[in-house]
């Protein structure tokens, strides 16, 4: 089983309790002018040798602003079950949205987060099983798990407004709808990764540019199944 990437516990609760601050004091958008943010992600990685290096994917970053809120969409995300993986890795979601978890495996898959955001049990199900859906109600970051297979990791990044994006392959990334003539935050972020922050103000109509590097370099031991046990060794029967 190839090794995992994950969030460090302290970086977790730093970053859940960033996103939910910051969603408790930002004030409601208003119909007004807008304007755009785009720019590029560059990722960093360790190389064989210990140093870092710039990764050639820099795709699954969360690129999202800060500092107002929106209603959330009337359409329900979806968090695929595919090839005993989840399918994105990191969702982002604006706060209120539903989520519906499709299993595309002939396999049983049992969905579940023990995060204070959002604790939900999905029980087993497969493909022939209609599928499941929650509500992520509080801002904030919400790692998801299976409890049969352990390589088995999401993020929903949980946001207070739709204005947001992931970056493609080559880093790249556009924000549309941006508050004008307003003090904002930009965020990005990724898993094993700190969020980095930077400055945003966009003018009526135009694009503001912006550009990040991150350090995706942060490791922990495999987690819990659902109940704090250990996942069964390979070769054992699992439930």
């Amino acid at each position: 089983m190839p090794r995992l990437r994950f969030l460090p516990r302290a970086a977790l609760r730093a970053l859940l309790a960033c996103v939910v601050a910051a969603a408790a004091a930002a004030p409601a958008r208003a119909g007004g002018a807008t304007g755009r943010v785009e720019g590029s992600v560059q990722v960093l990685r360790r190389s064989l040798l210990g140093g870092l290096r710039e990764s050639y994917d820099k795709s699954g970053v969360v690129v999202y602003v800060t500092g107002f809120t929106s209603g959330a969409p009337a359409s329900t995300a979806r968090l695929h079950q595919r090839g005993e993986q989840f399918d994105p890795r990191v969702l982002p979601v604006v706060q209120g949205q539903e989520v519906t978890f499709p299993n595309h495996d002939r396999i049983y898959h049992n969905v579940f987060s023990v995060s204070p955001l959002a604790t939900f049990d999905l029980g087993q199900y497969k493909s022939t099983d209609a599928p499941r859906t929650v509500p992520f109600e509080k801002a904030g970051l919400v790692p998801v798990y299976c409890n049969i297979h352990p390589q088995m990791l999401s993020y929903v990044v949980v946001l207070e407004n739709d204005a947001y994006a992931v970056t493609a392959a080559d880093g790249r990334f556009a924000i549309d709808g941006v508050p004008a003539d307003t003090d904002l935050v930009l965020n990005a972020w990724a898993p094993g990764a700190p969020r980095v922050s930077q400055p945003l103000r966009v003018a009526p109509g135009q694009a503001a540019a912006a550009t990040f590097t991150i350090q995706q370099t942060e490791r922990i031991p495999p987690h819990k199944r659902k109940d704090g046990s250990d996942y069964p060794k390979p070769g054992y029967d699992r439930e």
